[in-house]
């Protein structure tokens, strides 16, 4: 039974980020054409790196804000004891001296800040580690607001991972926002990472770490 109630808490939670950062689109959406102050698209216009070349991805990656969980989560919603904690990806994808990521214990689930996306930006990527309980899946969500201004989320994918870092693949997301693009030529997103709360099992300790967007991929 308590079980039932951290899963049924969890989907509550998942939905009430996605409210809040649907009423932060709308606001952004209404002060600017660009998708608004937390969510703009200054990507277009920066020099990016290629993080996962060594992988033969020669995709140019921008950090979503925070994404390396080496500094203060302000504009990220973190719950049921999701939290920064020592230990760095093994790939050193940013910089040689970061030395955090972020842990999602079972049941958990953390939501990124707002992410301004384009028909240009059609994927992300990062490095997972699951310590635990292989069974249990950590869930993506896609958070958005619809043509018709309602809140939607809507789940991508359930990564699974071992007890060492691995590279998810590169995990496409713009499908359920392809009428907002093709309308303004951009939208602004949200990410939610949820740690699977399975019943009867032993518990999944699952770390991110390094979230990158790709807005430039061909191919």
């Amino acid at each position: 039974m308590g079980r039932h109630r951290k899963a049924w808490r969890l989907t509550a939670l998942v939905a009430v980020a996605l409210v809040g950062m649907a009423m932060a689109t709308s606001g952004a959406l209404a002060g600017s054409p660009k998708g608004g102050v937390s969510g703009n698209c200054d990507w277009m216009n920066t020099s990016l790196p290629t993080p996962f070349a060594p992988w033969d991805d020669y995709g140019q990656y921008f950090l979503v804000s925070g994404g390396d969980f080496e500094g203060a989560l302000s504009d990220w919603t973190l719950n049921d004891g999701a939290a920064i904690v020592p230990g760095n990806e093994s790939y050193q994808l940013g910089s040689p001296s970061d030395s955090q990521s972020l842990a999602l214990p079972n049941g958990s689930s953390v939501t990124t800040p707002i992410i301004c996306v384009t028909a240009q930006s059609p994927d992300l990527r990062m490095a997972v580690l699951n310590s635990g309980a292989k069974d249990p899946k950590l869930r993506v969500y896609l958070n958005f607001t619809d043509d018709k201004g309602n809140p939607r989320t809507q789940k991508l994918k359930d990564l699974r991972g071992g007890p060492s870092w691995t590279l998810t693949d590169s995990l496409k997301f713009l499908g359920p926002v392809n009428n907002i693009l093709k309308r303004n030529g951009q939208a602004t997103v949200s990410f939610t990472f949820a740690a699977e709360a399975k019943q009867d099992t032993p518990d999944s300790h699952w770390q991110i770490d390094d979230l990158y967007v790709d807005p430039y991929k061909s191919g």
